[in-house]
């Protein structure tokens, strides 16, 4: 009975050491701004003056493709008046995808 209380034990952790040692490459291209889109800036920043209209956040599924947030996350900040988002991160709250940025509106 030790013996196999040892072996399942042995097969959790073994477990537990191949699927946290998974890596994701996740890329994803920026859209580019139709005549009515909004410009989507990373790490650069645009070069007309401009206000911080709001912070914009848009959560996905499990299964939502980070091109799939990156086209709501455009949509939202048009809807909100914004001509492009800044600061665009992608991450991660538990299992769930999470785009977010700050829309703007240029001077």
């Amino acid at each position: 009975m030790k013996t196999k209380n040892h072996v399942i034990i042995y097969c959790l952790i073994i477990s537990v050491f191949i699927i946290s040692g998974c890596a994701t490459t996740r890329i994803v291209n920026l859209p580019k701004p139709s005549d009515e889109g909004v410009e989507v800036y990373m790490t650069q920043m645009p070069d007309k003056a401009y206000n911080e209209i709001k912070y914009i956040q848009v959560d996905g599924a499990i299964f939502h493709t980070p091109e799939r947030l990156m086209i709501d996350l455009s949509e939202k900040a048009k809807v909100e008046g914004a001509d492009a988002v800044i600061n665009v991160k992608f991450d991660y709250q538990a299992w769930y995808p999470v785009l977010s940025g700050v829309a703007i509106k240029y001077k």
